[in-house]
């Protein structure tokens, strides 16, 4: 059962430090933004291919384009927090138990 217990601490580490990483392409595409870079920059493109995965189902969602702010990427930050805090213990939890 050892080994089970084993496999989902690795789970719950890899996916503890993918959503970190992805709160953090979020934060820098959203500061990016405040500067207009170069869209044709692949470093620029890359961030705005890997954000937008997550940020264009909750633009849809939720249409913020009234407001004249986009708030998505909040949202976006305090839903992987919120997976993060969720998902990633009770994996650890459960592994712990095993």
């Amino acid at each position: 059962m050892f080994v089970l217990g084993n496999l989902l601490n690795a789970v719950a580490w890899v996916l503890d430090n993918v959503i970190t990483l992805y709160v953090i392409v979020i934060v820098i595409h959203a500061l990016l933004s405040w500067v207009s870079p170069n869209p044709l920059n692949p470093i620029v493109r890359a961030l705005t291919t890997l954000s937008d995965f997550i940020l264009d189902p909750i633009r849809r969602l939720i249409p913020m384009h009234s407001l004249g702010v986009d708030l998505s990427p909040i949202i976006a930050v305090l839903f992987l927090y919120f997976t993060k805090l969720f998902v990633v213990q009770t994996l650890h939890q459960l592994a712990d138990r095993l």
